[in-house]
């Protein structure tokens, strides 16, 4: 969940949501294990912005993808790691838009070479530490919502969990 979270969370410079609430259980693989294989995740943002994450690991008919969905239209990430990425407009509010496909310039690697690079040169990487603390508390959140079985809510002046 966090490595699908960083992209947006920096996109979008969305700030540690005010609220999240996690369902979900293991409905498919009695085996023992404590992760749900079937959740959903929902996290209010302080930017008016409600994100959703689904995942089932009962089917894999989805693979993994993305849609992002605004006012103006819907950005779709392909399941494949290599594949396009679309833009479908919104109609109703883009009557003349256009939908437009287009492909990542660099290889599923790059996120892995530019932390050794930023290990041994010292620059800041692509994913900075200040974007991680906050992927890292709404990541936590969510898993500790599932196992508390309620909403948590963020204390931004306390940048604390209640």
């Amino acid at each position: 969940m966090c490595h699908q979270l960083a992209i947006w969370y920096k996109v979008l410079n969305l700030q540690i949501p005010s609220k999240v609430t996690t369902v979900g259980g293991i409905y498919l693989w009695k085996d023992g294990r404590e992760v749900p294989d079937t959740m959903s995740v929902n996290m209010q943002h302080p930017e008016e912005l409600l994100f959703t994450w689904d995942s089932g690991f009962g089917n894999n008919a989805l693979g993994i993808t993305e849609h992002v969905l605004g006012v103006d239209g819907t950005v779709i990430n392909a399941s494949e790691m290599d594949g396009p990425i679309r833009y479908e407009p919104q109609k109703v509010n883009r009557p003349q838009g256009v939908e437009v496909i287009g492909r990542r310039s660099t290889p599923v690697t790059s996120h892995l070479q530019n932390f050794l690079d930023c290990i041994r040169s010292g620059k800041e990487p692509n994913c900075p530490v200040e974007l991680g603390y906050r992927v890292a508390i709404a990541t936590r959140m969510s898993v500790d919502s599932y196992r508390q079985g309620r909403t948590l809510r963020w204390d931004s002046e306390k940048e604390q969990v209640l």
